[in-house]
């Protein structure tokens, strides 16, 4: 009889949710909770897909610290789905706790760009599994998760030693259902998703405007425009890839008029609740590649400057 397959996943929230639930179908899952962890420990998830239906998912385990779920391990793989926000917490320090030995594999499903760097630094002989995720999900209450459509992820490593982990990762996430591919450059990846995050979700923070008030609003629509042309400029030196900007930063506008309708990016509803903007990891990250490579980014600073500015704010409230 195989060992089970011990996973705890730090930042239960909607993506968390998720993705725990599918894991489950083949792995013990240990999920720390925090504003909905009450409602988990007694009720479990209750998970509405439009994928894979509806349950109620309840984890082997319900902490509400990372400290707290040692007890259940030790784990096979910690996957971390808290927001990027290297200027509020660090992530290495948030899973110290967990990682037992350097067998621990941890898989960072986040946005943004250099999110694995703190992790390197601080477990540098560990496996670690870099993925990004195409998904719409949110929670619409305590313990309660709403999947609106498909998903995809795009799993890749840093390393050659992490790549007997992260196949039996895809292997489990497979399992479950979803739709898992292997990319042999996560960094391009990461880029091309911030092409979009960190065009309209800065724009919609701080407008307070969704996608489709936005493409149809000629001075929120031509900001969105010059952060991504410059996003993918600055993409274009990191990655050796052309982008074509301007003719790829008009069709994502169009594209997002056209699919988008009223939708809210999640930098807006942070924005919303008062929460911290995942504005380092979107925008820093580029701002610095950019100025590496003597490329002069006048609209991410500014847009980079207000949400710092607004981060500030959020975390001396």
């Amino acid at each position: 009889m195989s060992k089970a397959i011990r996973v705890l996943t730090v930042g239960t929230g909607a993506v968390g949710s998720v993705y725990s639930w599918r894991l489950a179908q083949s792995c013990q899952v240990t999920t720390v909770c925090r504003s909905n962890y009450e409602a988990v420990r007694d009720n479990g998830f209750s998970m509405e897909s439009a994928k894979f239906g509806r349950d109620i998912f309840r984890p082997h385990n319900v902490v509400s610290s990372v400290k707290e779920a040692v007890q259940h391990g030790p784990f096979d793989y910690i996957l971390v789905t808290l927001k990027a926000l290297p200027d509020v917490y660090n992530v290495a320090e948030v899973i110290a706790p967990a990682v037992s030995d350097k067998e621990t594999a941890i898989v960072l499903i986040q946005n943004g760009l250099g999110v694995e760097a703190p992790l390197l630094e601080r477990f540098p002989d560990n496996p670690l599994i870099s993925i990004v995720a195409y998904i719409a999900t949110l929670q619409d209450g305590p313990g309660r998760t709403r999947h609106l459509g498909g998903e995809s992820l795009r799993m890749g490593i840093l390393d050659a030693k992490s790549e007997p982990k992260a196949r039996e990762f895809q292997d489990r996430f497979k399992r479950g259902g979803v739709s898992v591919e292997w990319t042999d450059n996560i960094e391009q990846t990461r880029w091309e998703k911030v092409f979009w995050n960190g065009g309209f979700g800065p724009v919609c923070a701080i407008l307070r405007l969704d996608t489709t008030e936005v493409t149809r609003n000629e001075k929120a629509r031509g900001m969105v425009k010059r952060l991504m042309v410059e996003l993918m400029t600055a993409a274009e030196l990191a990655t050796g890839m052309d982008y074509e900007p301007e003719y790829r930063s008009e069709a994502m506008i169009e594209n997002t008029a056209r699919g988008h309708n009223h939708y809210k990016p999640s930098m807006q509803l942070d924005m919303e609740r008062g929460n911290p903007l995942e504005v380092e990891v979107v925008l820093g990250t580029a701002m610095r590649s950019a100025a590496r490579n003597g490329l002069v980014v006048p609209t991410i600073r500014t847009i980079y400057d207000l949400c710092r500015a607004m981060n500030i704010h959020f975390v001396n409230q």
